[in-house]
This record gives C-alpha cells, structure tokens and sequence, in this order.
C-alpha cells in the first residue's frame, strides 16, 4: 500500500470528491481521498426519494446529537452524510447556488478570489443544466454535474402556487436560480435525467476513479492531522483494524461543518482549554476552531388540501411499493424526486436583491404535533390531504458551536446549536412564519388551501408564533462557518488561500471554511467552492 502522496483528501463528501477530481486531474499529483464510510452503492441512495427510507440509518448517516436548549424539545440530532458522496448521497436534492452578494461579501471581508464573479464562472464549469430554456443566461452545460427540474405534477395546482407567489410580490422566473432577485419558480434538483441521484461521487470521480494517480479508501477512520512542529505532515488512520501512517506536502480537510474543526482539534489545533481538558497538546492555539457556525432555521407549516387530491395517499400502503417497483423498472415516478414543485426566494428582513427566506410547497404533509413531531417532515403521511411550506431562515444572527467530547475519533463532537441566542431570530422566525402565510393566503389558492393545521389557526400573536416556532424549529442541515476564512489569524481559523493559520501544508476546503451563511442549500455551493478551492490550493505548486 502506497504511503506517501502529493495530495490527502479527508471526507469523501460534496468538496472531497470535487478536489479529488481536479487535484488528480494531471495524472501526475498522487491523490489520496480517504473516507470513513462505504460506498453508497445502494438502490436506496441512487433512488431520490429512498432516502426516507434509510434516513438516519448508521449506514449512511453520521448522527449529531444536540445539547437541549431552553424551550426546545429534547432529542434533537443533526444528521449528515456518511460514505462516498457524503450528504450529497442522502440529501434532499435541492439545488440552489446561492446569491450574488453571499460571495462578494467574503472578498469584501479580505478574503481575495472569493466572490460572485469567480464562484458564477466555477457553476458554469461544473453544471450540466438541463432545466428550461431562456432564463438566466450563464449555466452551465457541458459540465460533470447534471441539474434538472423537478417533473411536472399536478400543472393547474404548480400555476396557482407560481402565481400565488407573483400576487404576494414574487417574480415568477423560468430559472428559480436567476441571481440577485426574489423568484418564484420550478424547483431545481441534482438528479438525472433517467431519474437517478446524482452524488458528487458519481459526478466527479465516476470517470476519475480508475485513474493510476488516484487512490480512494472508504472505510478509513482518521485519528489526526501528524506534525513535524508546525509541518503537518499528513496523517494518522485506522484502516481495516489497524493504524496506518499516511503522509503527503499537503493535507486538506473535507469532513464537514461537524467533522472537520473536530479534526483539527483532535490534532491540536483549537481553543486551549478544550485540548487541555482531553489531555491534547497543543499544536496551534486558535479558539476560533468549531465557534461561529452558522445554520438555517427551517419550519413545515400545513394546511388542508381543497379540490387537488395530492399526494398523502402515494406514500401510504400498496402504494408506495407500487411506486417503488416503477421506479425499479424504468426510473420513473414518484420516487425519481423528492422534492416540491416549487420553489420560492423572498426578501423579508433583507433588500430584494437578497433574499432571506427559502420556502418549497408540496402537496402533501406530514402528521406532527408539539408532542409528535416527526424529524424534519421524514415521518408518515397524513391520511387526508394536505399541503406543506417548508421554509429556511437563511441568514440567522445566533452562531452555535462544535467542540470534541471525547478524543475517540469516532465520537460526536459536543454540538451546541444556540437557536434563537440572538433575540432578533425571534423577530425573523415571526416574519417568516407570517410570509408563508402571505404566499398561503393568496387569491390563487382560494380553491386549494382549506385550513391550516400546523401550528393552526389559533397560533396569531407574536408570543403564540414564537412558542410554535420553538418546537417547529429544526435545522436544516446547512451548515457553515466553523473554520471560516479570514485574512486576519485573531478571528478566523484559515486564509483566503485556505491554509490553517499557524501551521503549514494543512488545509481547510469544504462548508467549515465559508465565513458566513449561504442562501440557499449547501450542496450546490459546497460544490463551488471546493472547484475554486482546487485552483487555489494547485496554484501554489
């Protein structure tokens, strides 16, 4: 087994895989990817909507248990991906790139090449775009990623939801991602045209795996980042039961927003008192490392479902194993997608070029309660029709933080989520819970929406909405921030050219290292940025 390379890659995710790719690129960089799960081979990971059926599983999902807080309930757990592919493996498949002014504000804050006009030109470089003609001009289409639309479904309830959305103020564009605007449009999803799940494994390095510079090991725990003084030198793994040494001129980290300040911490790189009181020595002090995480506050509001039939009685019973067996034969139906129709961006705090809300409706719901509530609308069906909004806070004011719990690599990271440690969230999670309401309300859904059910009818003060909000509240698995980037080594944890400040040959290129919230889903821009961040790294050769 070769040892040594040019190149170590940890976490087989959304940025791995994109780095492996690029960095491997030359036939000449010896590339190694390392990843702790499988291979994400399965049926229920290539059929988009499968992932209902092994959510939260070990398998595919690394679980993150959350510290209670106040008025939440107890139980909440964070789950993200696990194996080739990462969360892009068993995600929601929604695709949004984020706006314009998410990127320029990294340059702005010193972090040089990390704006809207490098990351545009990456998307165009990476998409595959086989969504409708004549909108936004500069997609992508000859690129590694394929990015569709979400099939039609009932076209006279898709109408009056797009306009429901133009009569509450919306524009209505023929791409959902045209930037910097508020839009209302077809949902875009990173699923294929035959109906399969595109991962960023299958993406990227479906054609670049047999390369000879490129070694790809799953099941690969990683222990720590080793140094020589400041010099990482690679790292230290277990690998089929034994603890294998692999070193390389540069290691860069792509475990996520969770795994990867746990890593560095792991190897000494953390707030002092942390490491201390694991017996960790300490590398380079940095009390930034797992602080300042950013996350989306996402709600489900419910109504009744009027005239449409919509879709609670598809997933119930014979049903569903008819579907599944369509979708077997000829990669078609109901569990080719998982996703609602339509998709909206408004600006409800923010200006209109920037918008802070992402909400998705589907013609179904999900049966919760405060005292039964599914996790994150992955429960049964309500046996009468419904229609659900899901809505995103996309740029909350509270930061929570991760730090080890134990020095077992394995282990979960502390997570402390903080929602609502801003008292201004409480004002955004009100307004954005009214939005919804506006949108619901409109005269062109008149003759679909009956009445709400989730929180209800009677939830219409402030101090109501806030108290539904405080068990409604989950996260939406978007996380950022817990390695930020920043010129400035007192406040961030690496540069604009991603290396971790205070050490050298060591790397930080996946969601941890974005300083700020990113509107949208994290999938698409987690994508983006680790083919930028290949460029950057690969300069400095």
């Amino acid at each position: 087994m070769r040892t040594h390379f040019d190149y170590i890659i940890v976490g087989a995710g959304s940025a791995g895989c994109v780095l492996a790719d690029r960095l491997s690129a030359d036939g000449a960089s010896q590339v190694l990817l390392l990843e702790a799960g499988g291979r994400n081979e399965e049926l229920m990971v290539r059929m988009p909507r499968g992932m209902v059926k092994i959510w939260a599983k070990p398998t595919w999902y690394w679980p993150f248990p959350a510290e209670r807080q106040g008025e939440r309930p107890a139980g909440e757990t964070w789950y993200y991906g696990k194996g080739l592919g990462g969360s892009s493996a068993v995600n929601g498949t929604w695709y949004f790139r984020g706006q314009p002014r998410d990127f320029d504000a990294w340059e702005a804050q010193g972090n040089k090449g990390w704006n809207w006009a490098q990351i545009e030109r990456c998307y165009r470089e990476l998409e595959d775009y086989r969504g409708t003609p004549g909108g936004y001009s500069q997609r992508g289409r000859r690129g590694p990623m394929q990015v569709t639309e979400v099939p039609r479904g009932d076209a006279a309830l898709t109408g009056a939801l797009l306009e429901a959305a133009r009569q509450a103020g919306i524009p209505v564009h023929a791409d959902v991602n045209t930037p910097g605007t508020q839009v209302a449009g077809r949902t875009q999803q990173t699923v294929d045209a035959r109906g399969n799940r595109v991962t960023a494994y299958t993406a990227f390095l479906g054609h670049a795996r047999n390369r000879a510079n490129l070694t790809i090991l799953t099941g690969a725990l990683v222990r720590r980042v080793t140094f020589e003084g400041k010099q990482a030198t690679g790292i230290l793994a277990q690998v089929d039961g034994r603890e294998v040494a692999f070193t390389a001129t540069r290691t860069i980290l792509t475990a996520g927003v969770l795994q990867t300040p746990k890593l560095l911490q792991l190897s000494g790189i953390g707030p002092a008192a942390v490491l201390a009181r694991h017996g960790i020595e300490v590398v380079h002090e940095n009390p930034h490392v797992g602080r300042n995480m950013n996350e989306h506050m996402m709600v489900a509001l419910s109504w009744r479902l009027n005239k449409a039939r919509g879709l609670n009685h598809q997933f119930r019973g014979w049903r569903a194993y008819m579907h599944g067996l369509r979708y077997i034969l000829g990669g078609k139906g109901l569990m080719a997608s998982l996703l609602p129709e339509v998709s909206v961006m408004a600006s409800v705090e923010s200006d209109p070029d920037w918008p802070d809300l992402q909400i998705g409706i589907s013609p179904y719901s999900m049966a919760q309660s405060e005292d039964d509530k599914p996790e994150a609308g992955r429960g049964e069906t309500e046996k009468r029709p419904g229609i659900t909004a899901t809505a995103f806070c996309l740029r909350p004011n509270s930061h929570g933080y991760v730090e080890i719990a134990s020095t077992d690599p394995a282990a979960p990271p502390r997570l402390v989520p903080q929602w609502f440690s801003a008292p201004e969230d409480r004002v955004t999670i009100q307004r954005a819970m009214r939005k919804v309401r506006e949108v619901m309300a409109q005269p062109a859904l008149a003759a679909y929406v009956g009445e709400e059910t989730v929180p209800g009818p009677s939830v219409q003060s402030d101090e109501e909405i806030q108290k539904a909000a405080n068990w409604l509240v989950s996260t939406g698995l978007h996380g950022t921030g817990t390695c930020r980037m920043g010129p400035d080594a007192a406040d961030s944890v690496v540069d604009g050219g991603l290396r971790v400040h205070g050490v050298r040959g060591l790397y930080v290129a996946d969601c941890s290292a974005m300083p700020t919230a990113i509107s949208g889903n994290t999938n698409g821009p987690a994508i983006a940025f680790a083919w930028r961040a290949a460029e950057v790294i690969s300069s400095e050769a």
